[in-house]
């Protein structure tokens, strides 16, 4: 396999941004019941994609070059990560449970030195101790403001969306031959067994405002959308235990657009653990000297052979 491409390290981190903006769309849209607005997120991505590749021409070639496996793995992890997520964020305290579930860039971080492709450099370790010190001083200071209650179905859910989105990026890296594309697929198979349990679990209800429409059509666009198919040919091609760390920079950046585009004021703790993060996310991304060195002056052979030991 390949080492692992700037490139598509760049395009990865693109869906750790648009991620950012998910907890921003969702308090616009929490007047729909969790599983149908997955059904309706989701659905919104699918045809998105859908549309996308039709004109593209590439949606039998997608189909048949996308294994069984690799459908059920996007499909089952996708819907699962989401369906727990909604689930600790009902039966735990949000700031809690967003603690436990954003254990998952740690998770890579340590998982992806073990891949094909990928080296765990002491600054991609140090640099995510940074960032999640930081992420807990920033849970830490919205937790002062509400009391710790909830059930331990409700924090096993949250850990349960770290192992599961960890270990689908990382098992993800074996499917580096799957086109992109297949995002689509994952995206039906997430719809429709959203749209099955929201029938089965939840009251129906299609009577909402249009500001909540327009956050349901962002996310199906953004975070739920695009989002995962930069993160699809980030953690195939590019460097994992990288956007593992940088990963890091969706709790904070969430927290600054809540305070910039909402009625809510951002501690001094909260402050603090923006920058913490960033600063962890800025370490991680540089190279240890003495390797920038050898790559800098050794020839295309020889780089070749640094990067793939």
């Amino acid at each position: 396999m390949s080492s692992a491409t700037p490139r598509a390290t760049l395009v990865g981190s693109i869906a750790i941004l648009l991620w950012s903006t998910l907890a921003l769309f969702t308090t616009q849209a929490n007047a729909v019941p969790p599983l149908l607005l997955l059904t309706l997120t989701f659905g919104v991505a699918s045809l998105l994609f859908f549309i996308v590749y039709l004109f593209k021409g590439e949606l039998r070639r997608s189909w048949k070059q996308t294994p069984t496996s690799a459908m059920l793995m996007g499909g089952l992890g996708f819907f699962f990560y989401h369906f727990c997520y909604f689930y600790a964020f009902q039966h735990a305290p949000p700031v809690e449970a967003g603690l436990i579930a954003y254990l998952w860039p740690l998770l890579i971080v340590l998982l992806a030195g073990t891949t094909s492709g990928n080296k765990l450099l002491w600054t991609h370790l140090v640099g995510a101790i940074i960032a999640f010190i930081g992420t807990g001083i920033m849970l830490q200071s919205r937790a002062q403001e509400s009391q710790i209650t909830g059930s331990v179905l409700g924090y096993g859910a949250a850990f349960a969306c770290a192992i599961i989105w960890s270990g689908y990026s990382v098992s993800n890296r074996r499917f580096a031959h799957v086109p992109s594309s297949s995002v689509l697929w994952y995206c039906l198979i997430t719809t429709l067994l959203a749209g099955l349990s929201h029938l089965t679990l939840e009251p129906t209800q299609w009577s909402f405002s249009a500001s909540t429409w327009i956050a349901i059509i962002g996310l199906g666009f953004g975070p739920v959308g695009i989002a995962f198919f930069c993160w699809d040919m980030g953690v195939k091609r590019g460097n994992l235990s990288l956007l593992g760390v940088l990963s890091y920079t969706a709790p904070a950046l969430s927290t600054a657009w809540l305070g910039l585009f909402t009625e809510e004021v951002l501690s001094q703790g909260q402050i603090i653990a923006c920058l913490m993060i960033t600063a962890g996310a800025l370490f991680a991304s540089l190279m240890p000297t003495k390797k920038r060195h050898r790559l800098t002056s050794a020839t295309p052979a020889q780089r070749s052979n640094i990067n793939n030991p």
